[in-house]
């Protein structure tokens, strides 16, 4: 065990103490100066408040001023005259007492101790010159409402390590906050509203609700003013406030969904990627934590991704491990290479979507093909396998639950480590979908591509879904005082689901167009079912905890399934809203949720501030939800005004209607896809609780949203797709050819033999796609002469 208790000269020397004072043992023994300064301050810095610069950096160099004590040097000499020392001890014989010999001081020495005692007078008289002049600048010191607005923050942070504390699944950018406080009002008032907020949810009175509702008022007030004066150019003190009065708003309550709104406004502000005064250290793991929440609402709603665009796509773009010019951490390398493929993802949802509706569109296949080719072939597995390997460790701690099955679990370095981690396994499930939706509608086009086969795929995307199950221990075993780890896992762990039900329809159909199998295999199917069947009650019911410990409604299975095909290229189901906004109503907050389906649109509109919501129905409504076979009220022409009666659908009350959005598998974290309305004049009335207009009215108007009609001429021109073939003679009337292999729309990988994965392929790339720390599980993998299914 390290010694604390040392002395100066012991502790140089790395040798025992015996820690006696005023001179220990060894320098008594061997006449060596002995002093105990370790723990004490030794240096006085002295820095000049006008020299910072906005995040608390010094533009100047700090002076400092040694602060040595000469106590211990001097006792130690008290027992002797000053012009003697000690040459030799020895205990007397009749053991009292004890001999010593004593010799003069050299005049090197002597004058060394001269030398030493001026230099520190002239230390003490520029020690009390440093407390004259800061005396002086007092009154440019922080006020006292600044240091209590630090001290509150420091106070909602805690003494929990930034690396397990839950806050930081918002980013490395918390650390930073102290250090801005004070640079301009705008952020100050931002902080103290998460402050209040936090406040909120730790103890949820009417007081602190009181204080939480002004302090909003004021923050949103000033975040306005802000916005307006820096134009159309975001700042980065902007993007900071406006992500702090998103978390503000998550703590004060998700099924209000007020976060929606600066969710919007984070998207808005970081699109173009053009951002003035960033904080370099920061900014980019902000994009991090923000985008993936535009991602997955991109896809539910049916439009691109607002961060797919040409400064994105050519920023994340990951370069090769070889590289000696771009030097990259394995953090940083993994989060590039998922954001590249995760940007595209609604992208090639669309594409996939719009194949399958138009069978003769080969266009489209091709580039939906071709698109899923490129991001395979991306391989982020690789890029991802060196933080895998830095950051996660397995743990003897089995998964609630799932003990007999999971009897182990997964440790993280960090809760960033986490979500990262997490991502990518989230990533490998959403690409196993759009394999999987391609080779089913698809399978003779597909036969011939360079996408992975559908047994690879499963079973990569099952060890994806099993490694999210098992973070789930290490994400409850972190604060359950402030429950967001677990509330960003949510939308991994949910869409991990999709997994196992494609496994076991993906089994069923072999069951069903295979009647003659053999009992061995037979009963291996109906185990393999019968453990996914296990998995996804088992995560429904971890995402419907979640639910209740954020009070917002429970997850419906089957609607939930359907969402999941949604996001695997399917149709979009007619039930779930495309968009979601807010607007005013006669002075009262309405969320309106926007449907489609063959008939046209429709918005049904809701009462925020009534509880439970009042659902604003009307005639036409009704005939809208009639032709999409969807529950509908039943007004009587006999009441005034077409009063509405009781739900004909129990489940659907006002609150249920309100909620459908959670309920339906819509991410509790990700809203920055519910667009406020704008009017023709590109004016908004998006408003917060308070019934103000909101910071981004001036924002222009969000894209109509729904599947994007492609023209038969689309080539993206940007060339970090790094397609394998985009056509250069487009022709969506063409029928698919199986006598020849020269078809010009279809990719090199259809087209040339050379170009085909060769058998046994997909056993080779299984050790780089599936997660390093996975293991060999007892389930049989699917025969390989399974026929597709359809």
């Amino acid at each position: 065990m390290t010694q604390t208790g040392k002395c100066d000269t012991c502790r140089q020397r790395k040798v025992k103490c015996d820690e006696e004072r005023p001179k220990c043992g060894a320098c008594r023994k061997k006449d060596r100066p002995c002093t105990y300064s370790y723990g004490k301050a030794s240096a006085f810095i002295v820095q000049d408040p006008n020299q910072l610069t906005k995040h608390g950096k010094s533009k100047t160099a700090p002076i400092m001023y040694t602060l040595d004590s000469s106590s211990e040097n001097t006792a130690s000499s008290a027992s002797t005259p000053s012009n003697l020392h000690i040459t030799t001890a020895r205990e007397a014989g009749n053991g009292q007492g004890f001999f010593q010999t004593l010799a003069p001081l050299s005049r090197r020495k002597l004058a060394a101790s001269k030398k030493a005692e001026v230099q520190r007078r002239k230390k003490f008289e520029l020690y009390l010159h440093h407390l004259q002049l800061e005396r002086s600048l007092t009154i440019i010191k922080p006020s006292s409402l600044e240091t209590n607005l630090i001290a509150r923050y420091i106070d909602m942070v805690g003494s929990v390590s930034i690396d397990h504390h839950p806050l930081s699944i918002l980013g490395t950018w918390i650390q930073s906050i102290p250090a801005r406080i004070g640079s301009n009002r705008m952020m100050d008032l931002a902080v103290d509203f998460f402050v209040h907020s936090y406040a909120v949810y730790c103890n949820d009175t009417y007081s602190q609700r009181k204080l939480a509702s002004a302090s909003k008022e004021s923050a949103l007030k000033e975040l306005q003013l802000f916005v307006h004066d820096t134009g159309n150019r975001p700042s980065y003190d902007v993007v900071l406030a406006t992500k702090m009065h998103y978390a503000a708003e998550a703590l004060l309550g998700i099924d209000t969904m007020y976060h929606a709104i600066h969710a919007y406004g984070l998207a808005e502000l970081l699109k173009s990627g053009v951002v003035s005064d960033v904080d370099d250290e920061h900014f980019w793991n902000l994009i991090d934590n923000t985008y993936i929440d535009d991602v997955n609402e991109a896809m539910l709603a049916g439009r691109n991704s607002t961060y797919d665009n040409d400064f994105y796509l050519s920023s994340t773009y990951p370069p090769p491990f070889e590289s000696e010019t771009i030097l990259l951490s394995a953090s940083q390398r993994a989060s590039m290479a998922m954001m590249h493929a995760y940007i595209q993802f609604p992208r090639l949802n669309n594409l996939i979507r719009h194949a399958v509706a138009h069978q003769d569109d080969t266009s489209t296949l091709v580039a939906a093909v071709t698109l899923t080719e490129s991001l395979w072939q991306l391989n982020v597995p690789k890029h991802v396998a060196p933080l895998l390997s830095e950051v996660v460790s397995p743990s003897l701690r089995p998964v609630d639950g799932l003990a007999d099955i999971m009897p182990d679990s997964l440790n993280f370095e960090s809760v960033q480590a986490m979500v990262s981690c997490t991502r990518y396994w989230m990533l490998m499930n959403v690409l196993g979908g759009f394999v999987d939706t391609l080779h089913r509608h698809f399978p003779s086009q597909t036969s011939l591509s360079l996408l992975p086969g559908r047994d690879l795929m499963h079973e990569i995307e099952k060890d994806a879904a099993n490694q999210l199950a098992k973070s789930m221990p290490w994400a409850d075993s972190l604060s359950q005082k402030l429950p967001l780890v677990p509330l960003r896992l949510h939308t991994p762990l949910q869409l991990s689901i999709g997994a196992w039900y494609r496994s076991i329809r993906r089994l069923g159909n072999i069951q069903s167009s295979t009647p003659d199998l053999d009992p061995y295999t037979t009963i291996k199917i109906e185990q393999e079912m019968a453990h996914a069947r296990i998995m996804i009650d088992w995560i429904i019911e971890e995402c419907n905890q979640i639910h209740r410990t954020w009070e917002v409604s429970m997850v419906d299975e089957t609607p939930l399934f359907e969402a999941l095909d949604a996001m695997a290229g399917e149709q979009i189901p007619s039930w779930l809203p495309v968009r979601v906004s807010f607007d005013a109503e006669d002075g009262e907050m309405v969320m309106k949720l926007a449907y489609q389906n063959q008939a046209g649109t429709y918005v049904d509109s809701y009462d925020l501030t009534d509880d439970p919501p009042r659902s604003i129905m009307d005639n036409h409504t009704n005939e809208w939800r009639k032709s999409a076979g969807l529950p509908h009220y039943e007004i009587s022409p006999k009441v005034p005004g077409g009063v509405k009666k009781k739900l004909q659908y129990p489940k659907l009350e006002p609150r249920e209607l309100a909620n459908l959005v959670h309920r339906t598998g819509r991410n509790l974290c990700s809203t920055s896809g519910w667009w406020p309305n704008v009017g023709d004049d590109g004016s908004t009335t998006l408003m917060d609780s308070t019934h103000k207009i909101s910071a981004f009215g001036h924002m222009s108007k969000a894209p109509e949203l729904g599947v994007e009609e492609l023209p038969e001429e689309h080539v993206s021109p940007h060339p970090c797709l790094a397609s394998s073939f985009w056509p250069q003679v487009p022709n969506s009337s063409s029928a698919w050819v199986t006598t020849t292999l020269k078809n010009p729309c279809l990719s090199p990988g259809w087209s040339s033999s050379l170009s085909r994965t060769p058998d046994g392929l997909d056993d080779v790339m299984r050790d780089d796609r599936i997660s390093p720390i996975s293991e060999s599980t007892d389930l049989t993998e699917p025969s390989t002469s399974t026929p597709d299914d359809s």
